[in-house]
């Protein structure tokens, strides 16, 4: 089992004081001041540790937050899967076939339909708004 900073600097503050050193010598007193700087260290480094760790919990939070906040202003689900790639419906133009591909064989130079074998091409284009039209910013609903 691993020790943490503190249990070392406890563990060799012990081994000190079982060689029974005298602390008032040269050798002594430099010693007794590297294990006091060795304390004061270990226990800088974990309270700074103990720091950190609250960081990075307090950006998790952030980032939770962060999250539902996106989705509730874009109106997004994160019941989603992210990696599920969209689908498109393609109409044959030979036989009039309607088909689904995703979107890397609709990036595809040429699309073959899977009813009659026909190539075609296609063009991309962005799909119309809907044709519903919106309602007024008074809330009123148009009588035709």
């Amino acid at each position: 089992m691993a020790m943490d900073l503190n249990a070392k600097a406890a563990y060799i503050r012990g081994l000190m004081t079982g060689m029974e050193f005298d602390p008032n010598s040269k050798n002594g007193k430099i010693i007794a001041a590297m294990m006091d700087l060795l304390e004061e260290m270990a226990a800088t480094v974990t309270e700074h540790d103990n720091a950190l760790d609250q960081v990075y919990e307090d950006v998790d939070e952030l980032d939770e937050d962060l999250t539902d906040l996106i989705n509730l202003v874009f109106d997004t689900d994160d019941d989603e899967d992210d990696d599920e790639e969209a689908s498109y419906e393609v109409t044959c133009p030979n036989c009039g076939a309607v088909s689904t591909v995703d979107e890397d064989d609709l990036l595809d130079n040429e699309l073959v339909c899977p009813n009659c074998g026909a190539a075609f091409d296609i063009e991309l284009t962005e799909d119309d708004e809907d044709e519903t039209p919106a309602a007024p910013a008074n809330g009123e609903i148009p009588v035709e």
